[in-house]
């Protein structure tokens, strides 16, 4: 399905978009495949395209499972413009031989290294960036809004797109950030290519990147023993690339030297630097005068670097001192393996990105290269988020695949409930009970009668048989509120169960309406205490603790009649007393005979239960028979 079919969601009703959302969950595979909704870099199968404007164009496949970079299919430089053959083209790439297997999804990343436009951020923007939630913000205005971002309000947004590029090391007083610019005339390109995806039903996913910034970020593998302190010179076709890092190894600021004619170093090369460096305050004095700046020359071009370290040699001589390094990108552990040693590609390779998260180099532990390894050096400049937005996002289309087999289970539980009722129906009109005689209704009607007179009968009898108050668990009773060497000794012990209210007939007839007789229970016990007995009692002088008793009562004993509920109240009396006869001088002797000298209190305490008649255990006062 084209994307030219899909409708802005935005411009349509409600009804209509709900179409729209179907018609997409049924005709693509957006609903099952998740790949329609990653990043280009984090897809298993991957095709980059570098280019810097001259006859070839360095095209390499990355395999993520195996970790492995292949040559890729060649590509002439005029169908990055006019995308041509562009269903064939992308059939041969799904070929295994470039991936090794045939990929179900492909993430296309086009390196632009043709151009690197920068330009200023409007001051009062630009001022608020001191923090990496305000990058954010300006980051997102350049894509919304960038006329209202940028310096200069008459830039043109249809041929240009712009991304911010933040300088983490700028000291107070300089400028914070630019913004990066790269031209939009590929689009056509990345559009078909998307397009012949969708009819394959293969997502794919395309990124437009800033080479210039991704070779920089690159460089915290690429250079390991490089630390800050430097200008980083990248030299490309048509421009070179000028990255200040502080002492610490912190982005301070960024320039792009254009090329004139064929030449492939910038005019006055050398000034150009030395001005940079001043500007990063990377020229310190000496005691013999300044110290050479440090400057760090890479390529993967054998000519661009010799007339770079050429020019900047005799600028050094006849000029101002500079401490030039050369560095080949292909003779770099880092880059050697890769498709035109190009280092833009070390950022999606994953064994890089731990390398830089484990800060295995000094430049890895900056804040500056911890960011562009975040994201901020692989910037999409191409408007997928655009694209996106025209279709449902996954959570949507599953909630919509959810709700359709709602309505599916919905639909076959209402067949089956008028399934269910019409059998019924039909069952209950074809039941014996409409074809009997009066007689036989009359002879039915005496024993439903009869059996509900019986099964009043039995459950009657059964709540009068009920066990509502047992021996052995009232001399329980007494062993979990007394335990061994509780410190009393009881003198006398007492229970009873009566009637909480007369069961005969009351003023105005209120018991007869009752149909159960609620019950109190009675337990009095009398004898001495010494303090920790004392203690044991005190501790269920209140209504809580009282229920906390009875409760781990009913759970030891399993006797239903001593848990707490609703319909029961517990309440106590507690009478405590100093020991007349207590006497701390007795002897062993004087307490065998008399073991009430021993104890310092007497004690009298009442226990009462009340089970009112609405409490299951109530007595029920009709008669069963």
């Amino acid at each position: 399905m084209a994307a030219t079919t899909i409708s802005d969601p935005y411009d349509l009703k409600p009804a209509d978009v709900y179409r729209q959302a179907r018609m997409v969950a049924s005709k693509t595979s957006r609903a099952s495949d998740s790949n329609w909704y990653k990043e280009p870099g984090e897809i298993a199968f991957q095709w980059h395209l570098w280019f810097d404007g001259g006859r070839e164009v360095c095209s390499a496949t990355f395999s993520r499972s195996e970790g492995r970079w292949r040559q890729g299919p060649s590509l002439p430089l005029a169908s990055l413009t006019t995308a041509e053959n562009m269903p064939e083209m992308l059939g041969n790439l799904l070929s295994a031989e470039y991936f090794g297997t045939r990929p179900k999804a492909l993430g296309v990343i086009l390196h632009v290294a043709d151009d690197f436009s920068l330009a200023e951020v409007a001051p009062f923007t630009d001022s608020a960036g001191d923090s990496a939630d305000e990058f954010g913000l300006i980051r997102y205005n350049l894509v919304d809004s960038p006329r209202e971002t940028l310096a200069d309000r008459e830039v043109s947004v249809d041929t240009t797109t712009w991304r911010l590029l933040p300088f983490w090391g700028a000291a107070v007083g300089q400028q914070r950030s630019a913004a990066m610019a790269l031209p939009r005339q590929r689009e056509s390109f990345l559009n078909r290519l998307v397009e012949s995806g969708e009819q394959l039903r293969l997502p794919v996913r395309v990124s437009v990147t800033s080479a210039p910034a991704e070779a920089f970020a690159a460089m915290a593998v690429a250079l390991p023993e490089l630390s800050g302190g430097c200008l980083i010179v990248l030299p490309y076709l048509k421009f070179t690339a000028v990255f200040a890092l502080s002492p610490s190894g912190e982005l301070r600021s960024a320039r792009s030297l254009s090329h004139r004619g064929n030449n492939t170093v910038p005019a006055s090369f050398g000034d150009l630097l030395w001005n940079i460096a001043v500007g990063a305050e990377l020229v310190a004095s000496g005691e013999s005068g300044p110290v050479p700046p440090k400057i760090i020359i890479a390529s993967s071009n054998p000519t661009s670097l010799e007339e770079g370290m050429r020019d900047l040699e005799i600028y050094s001589l006849s000029r101002q001192k500079l401490d030039c390094r050369k560095v080949e990108l292909g003779s770099l552990p880092a880059t050697e393996s890769l498709p035109g040693h190009r280092p833009e590609f070390l950022l999606y390779d994953p064994k890089m990105v731990q390398a830089v998260t484990s800060g295995q180099s000094p430049l890895s532990k900056t804040e500056t290269f911890k960011n562009l390894w975040d994201g901020w050096a692989s910037q999409n400049f191409f408007h997928t988020a655009k694209l996106d937005a025209l279709y449902p996002s996954l959570a949507d289309l599953r909630l919509l695949k959810l709700s359709t087999w709602f309505v599916y289970i919905l639909g076959f539980l209402l067949i089956g409930l008028g399934g269910y009722t019409t059998f019924s129906l039909f069952a209950a009109m074809n039941h014996p009970s409409w074809h009997l005689t009066p007689e036989q209704v009359k002879l039915t009607e005496a024993n439903h009668a009869k059996l509900i007179t019986e099964e009043r009968q039995i459950n009657v009898t059964e709540r009068l048989l009920l066990p509502r108050s047992k021996g052995w668990t009232n001399v329980e009773l007494l062993l979990q509120l007394f335990p061994e060497e509780s410190g009393v000794r009881l003198e006398s012990f007492s229970y009873s169960l009566n009637s909480a209210t007369p069961s005969g007939p009351q003023q105005g007839g209120a018991a007869a309406t009752k149909d159960a007789v609620g019950l109190e229970r009675e337990w009095t016990f009398k004898g001495l205490a010494k303090a920790k007995g004392l203690d044991l009692l005190n501790n269920l002088n209140s209504q809580r603790g009282l229920t906390a008793f009875f409760a781990s009562l009913a759970e030891v004993t399993q006797d239903t009649s001593f848990a707490p509920s609703a319909e029961r109240q517990f309440r106590i009396t507690l009478t405590q007393n100093r020991n007349a006869r207590y006497t701390a001088a007795a002897s062993a002797a004087d307490v065998a005979r008399d073991p009430s000298l021993s104890f310092s209190y007497t004690f009298e305490a009442t226990i009462v239960q009340t089970l009112s008649e609405k409490d299951p255990l109530a007595v029920p006062v009709a008669k069963p028979f």
